[in-house]
């Protein structure tokens, strides 16, 4: 059974970590120093931890070094599946995530600045007292609570990672910019518009647009109304002038010569061979 999300507060003198390992696939682990200093044992490795210190993924034992008294901290299991890889903004969550998991291969410890330590056990506090209460819409708020936490990781002045090797994120303008298209594809939409609502030059986003899908903003928006109007013809009955308006298209002549040179014949054919 996958563990989706779990949290709770332990204290402890000595403690072994590692059952991320029992879960199948993308289940984390990470465990945050509340307070008190200890020494981590991990695999041929041993350094000191103390209160702030992010563990993750942690494979080895954790040892409370004072005399008296325990480690206390709190221990987090998320699987990545709580992201959609088709939201920009989980998106983004799992590229950070990709990066802390090429820290841990390193090194298990994460060291934030003394602001990062206190916006994470914030963060945490949170957390916890979300999945204890369990008022409606919890569940969003873990999520959106995990991925403060990987942003506050990413931008904190001591996390230093090397990103070379990592595919870098899609543009989330242009992004922003599809999704726009998708949604006011059967109006009439211009570059003026796009750059009305999006701070970029028409030299820049043609770049950029081009860049990102591989094709030209006409041409994107002009294969976006075919495939639309494909769908309309499998699934409706609705009259071919109907649809292509449906569509964006204002000419019936030019809605029949766009879709039969992008589909390779005419609208008709199309919806009797389908």
């Amino acid at each position: 059974m996958k563990l989706y999300f779990f949290i709770r507060e332990l204290q402890t003198k000595n403690r072994k970590f590692g059952k991320q390992k029992e879960y199948p696939g993308t289940t984390h682990e990470v465990i945050y120093i509340i307070n008190g200093n200890g020494t981590w044992w991990g695999t041929n490795k041993k350094h000191n931890v103390e209160q702030g210190d992010v563990l993750f993924n942690p494979e080895g034992s954790l040892t409370h070094t004072g005399k008296n008294g325990n480690i206390k901290l709190w221990q987090i299991f998320f699987d990545e599946s709580l992201f959609s890889p088709a939201q920009n903004m989980e998106k983004e969550a799992l590229y950070v995530l990709g990066l802390i998991k090429l820290h841990a291969k390193r090194g298990t410890t994460i060291r934030l600045s003394k602001i990062g330590r206190e916006r994470t056990h914030i963060i945490f506090s949170n957390m916890l007292w979300e999945f204890q209460n369990r008022y409606r819409g919890y569940s969003w708020a873990l999520r959106l609570k995990l991925i403060e936490f990987l942003i506050t990781v990413m931008r904190d002045k001591e996390f230093k990672i090397p990103i070379k090797g990592l595919k870098p994120l899609s543009n989330s303008q242009i992004q922003d910019i599809i999704q726009f298209l998708h949604m006011e594809y059967m109006n009439p939409i211009t570059v003026q518009d796009i750059l009305n609502s999006f701070p970029l030059s028409r030299s820049h986003f043609h770049a950029l647009f081009k860049k990102e899908t591989g094709k030209t903003f006409l041409d994107y928006l002009t294969e976006l109304r075919c495939e639309k109007a494909g769908e309309l013809l499998v699934s409706t009955d609705l009259q071919i002038t109907e649809i292509a308006s449906k569509c964006g298209f204002n000419n019936i002549s030019h809605f029949y010569h766009t879709f039969g040179k992008i589909k390779g014949m005419p609208p008709k054919q199309f919806r009797d061979n389908s």
